[in-house]
């Protein structure tokens, strides 16, 4: 049997796979660039020997999915490492005084939320690299520098979530108001913001899962 004959249409689909992948790390690293601006990721003071955590903290794992521009789900943000999905834990702390979102990241960098420059926190149905519809992923949209940034995590279990969404409305000021008595339909900190494309709206997929 000759398998000579299908020698160039499998040499011509390697050459086209590895275009593809070729194509896709270019793209990623063209994105870092334009991205290189971002500031750098807040991180513990003293190396972190002034991080704390309460008696009772508040902590969750999950799977970090992505940071993308704020309001823009398919903008991934890959600068400063906050391109790589990975496993990670999210807690409640102070650090040095300063409270604090602490996202520890297993294999890419960890980093702070400082609580100071969160402007919501939310459940959104799906981002770049993770869409379970309905409320499936935990969103922190946040400040880092100029620019607004929603931060996602898929956490492990629903009522996680839950609880950093009542911490986010203990944490967050209600939006100021001109008003002397505010609409009774006035959106909370934790209140979702508007998006932009439409998403499905069913969450099939188990909770805990691999990144």
């Amino acid at each position: 049997m000759d398998l000579t004959r299908y020698l160039p249409p499998v040499l011509a689909l390697v050459v086209v796979l590895a275009l593809c992948v070729l194509l896709a790390w270019w793209g990623w690293r063209r994105r870092a660039a334009r991205q290189g601006d971002l500031p750098e990721l807040p991180q513990p003071v003293a190396g972190g020997r002034a991080l704390s955590w309460g008696s009772e903290p508040e902590a969750a794992t999950g799977v970090y999915v992505a940071t993308t521009l704020a309001g823009r789900p398919l903008e991934r943000v890959t600068a400063r490492g906050l391109g790589s999905r990975s496993r990670a834990s999210v807690s409640d702390a102070d650090d040095g005084g300063r409270p604090v979102l602490h996202v520890e990241r297993q294999g890419a960098p960890s980093f702070l939320i400082p609580w100071a420059d969160v402007r919501s926190v939310h459940a959104a149905p799906g981002m770049v690299g993770k869409w379970v519809g309905g409320d499936g992923l935990l969103v922190v949209r946040w400040q880092l520098g100029p620019t607004e940034l929603d931060t996602g995590v898929r956490l492990d279990e629903r009522a996680d979530q839950d609880r950093f969404l009542a911490l986010a409305a203990q944490r967050l000021p209600s939006a100021p108001s001109d008003r002397t008595d505010p609409p009774p339909s006035a959106p909370s900190p934790s209140d979702p913001p508007p998006s932009d494309p439409e998403l499905p709206s069913t969450d099939s997929q188990p909770r805990k899962e691999l990144p």
